[in-house]
């Protein structure tokens, strides 16, 4: 997982965690609908990815520490590293909270049937695929992006010249 998506899926996952509305939809959602949610987290290497969100957040805040106090650097990685520990055994308060959204949006039945897939020969090897797909396709995205907002940019400025604004 680059840098670059791990951070954007920490930031994401941290305004998830403190959004009010989860403990409503947490008295809605079922216990079953929970279980079959956390199942299907699991098949799907979502929960093996929120491995990822302490390590990343700790380590962008030891480069902020050290980059503070760099005398120090030792005695940082040290502590961050006691306390990545410690946070990283609080997954389970997110993998409950996301359940508590699958649960919401999706039936037990559904799940259900999206595990078995992910639990096949197929699903298991697109669970191994996926990362490298998600790294080249936003990759090629980044690169699409930036070849499309240059190509935008010169025709913006083509056609405010036209107009007589020349920028």
């Amino acid at each position: 997982m680059s840098m670059f998506r791990s951070a954007r899926f920490a930031l994401a996952l941290l305004v998830m965690l403190t959004a009010p509305a989860l403990s409503q939809q947490r008295e809605a959602a079922s216990e079953e609908g929970r279980a079959a949610a956390r199942e299907l987290m699991e098949a799907s290497g979502a929960s093996a990815q929120f491995d990822q969100v302490i390590p990343v957040l700790t380590g962008q805040l030891t480069q902020a520490f050290v980059g503070l106090a760099p005398n120090r650097a030792g005695e940082i990685r040290e502590v961050m590293g006691e306390l990545v520990k410690r946070f990283s055994e609080r997954k389970g308060e997110l993998i409950e909270q996301v359940a508590t959204i699958y649960a919401k949006r999706l039936s037990v039945e559904d799940m259900r049937d999206v595990t078995k897939f992910y639990q096949s020969g197929a699903g298991r090897r697109m669970v191994e695929a996926q990362p490298e797909i998600i790294r080249q396709s936003m990759s090629a995205g980044q690169i699409w992006g930036q070849r499309i907002g240059a190509e935008l940019d010169a025709e913006m400025r083509r056609e405010l010249k036209k107009r007589g604004i020349d920028l």
